[in-house]
């Protein structure tokens, strides 16, 4: 398979200079929008005046060159500056519309994928139009593996609630609730994008910054036409990537000898990363992994934790969720090689060897920045739980993960002299494939 590019700075700057100006016309009304655009050297922009036109847009980003271009899922009042979710420094932004949008992506990038997401999106389609009480706005290719659908309300009664964070939330819980329907109907729609009052999407018109290939509103004819049939109407840059016939696969050990074939794409994406290490001393180390899925829902998981607390006397764990899975912190700081007998005891038998081949192993705590896709739903406080008749013991609290639990918004009280290490947890941003 041709390897996914990134197209440089002056590709894109004479791109931008002979395209036509972007189309916003689809929007309701584009400046209550917010718009954001990825350049060439990885970092993000935010338009700081309202858009109201694709030429007032051109006009903000000039002192930039971007590379992938976004535009928000929802309608405010004022987007410019918008505060996050939980600011509570700042009045609560007053969202005015959400658009519904569902996105199907089935990877790596080649045509016999696209087909297979063609139907998933057809039957998709058909399940809302009959399902939903809402109104189409267009579908979308996205430009790389798959296409977006969006739709809006036709019923405006929950963007008519006056508290503007009760209006957020109830929207936002509307949105789970259809998500929910959506899954539970065999759909393969990304679970991050639906419900997100906060989320971007590829703005159509703008080019995908690793293909090559426009995002591009398509006819629902064409949709319901085979992929390879259009596929050659479809806009793309002269130097876009080639989109094969079939992915090819690659040969990978999977233990005993035997290899087994795996996609060689796989997307990048960035993050934050949390070490185990208990800054401030030797050879500890804190319990922190995300638990294996084979472990069920998040419920079913959380039970399973509550019980391996009880088994192994444990004490307290702490608990976030992306939607998708569980992050566990035991906030302790044991020697290294304790802990790794505790990590596979329990359960997590990579987290023990990466703590007994690199001294300790690094943990993502946030949420995923895809390259392609824009940001994973953000990672949210779960519980905290405790050992049934809990008894004190030796093993010392980690100072730099309680600090860090507190930032995640799982404050943890314990008394300062029965901790250990420096208070500045060990950090890093990342980029992994």
């Amino acid at each position: 398979m041709a390897k996914v590019r990134t197209f440089d700075t002056e590709v894109l700057q004479e791109h931008h200079k002979q395209a036509p100006h972007l189309d916003l016309s689809w929007l309701t009304k584009a400046s209550r929008h917010q718009f954001r655009w990825r350049c060439t050297n990885n970092r993000w922009h935010t338009a700081q005046r309202q858009i109201r036109s694709g030429e007032v847009l051109a006009k903000s980003m000039r002192q930039s060159t971007p590379q992938d271009m976004y535009v928000s899922t929802s309608a405010w009042l004022n987007p410019v500056k918008l505060p996050r979710i939980k600011d509570t420094t700042v009045p609560h932004p007053v969202l005015i519309d959400h658009l519904i949008v569902f996105d199907i992506d089935i990877p790596p990038f080649c045509r016999a994928n696209m087909e297979k997401a063609r139907k998933a999106a057809v039957s998709l389609l058909d399940w809302v139009e009959e399902e939903c009480d809402v109104e189409r706005i267009h579908i979308v290719f996205s430009g790389s593996k798959g296409f977006h659908l969006v739709f809006k309300d036709k019923d405006r009664t929950l963007f008519g609630i006056p508290d503007p964070k009760e209006r957020e939330t109830v929207v936002r819980e509307a949105r789970k609730a259809l998500l929910a329907r959506v899954l539970d109907a065999g759909h393969p729609v990304d679970a991050g994008i639906t419900a997100d009052t906060r989320r971007i999407i590829r703005l159509p018109g703008s080019l995908h910054g690793s293909t090559g290939w426009q995002c591009t509103i398509i006819s629902e004819r064409q949709l319901r036409s085979p992929f390879k049939s259009w596929i050659k109407h479809l806009p793309r840059h002269a130097a876009a990537v080639p989109m094969p016939r079939k992915a090819k696969l690659k040969r990978i050990k999977s233990g005993k000898g035997k290899t087994k074939l795996k996609p060689t794409e796989v997307s990048p994406y960035a993050s934050i990363e949390l070490s185990t290490h208990v800054t401030g001393t030797k050879d500890r180390n804190a319990i922190l992994a995300w638990l294996p899925r084979s472990w069920g829902s998040i419920d079913s998981t959380v039970k399973k934790v509550q019980e391996i607390l009880e088994q192994h006397a444990l004490g307290s764990a702490l608990l976030w969720t992306d939607g998708k899975a569980v992050l566990m912190m035991i906030p302790r700081a044991y020697p290294r090689v304790k802990a790794a007998k505790i990590c596979r005891k329990i359960g997590l038998p990579r987290t023990a060897e990466a703590m007994l081949a690199n001294d300790h192993d690094w943990v993502r705590v946030s949420a995923r920045q895809w390259q392609e896709d824009g940001w994973d739903k953000d990672i949210e406080p779960l519980c905290v739980l405790q050992q049934t008749d809990i008894k004190e013991g030796t093993t010392p609290w980690s100072t730099p993960h309680l600090v860090m639990a507190e930032r995640l918004e799982l404050p943890l009280d314990v008394a300062e002299e029965a901790c250990s290490g420096s208070k500045e947890p060990a950090i890093r941003i990342v980029k992994r494939s």
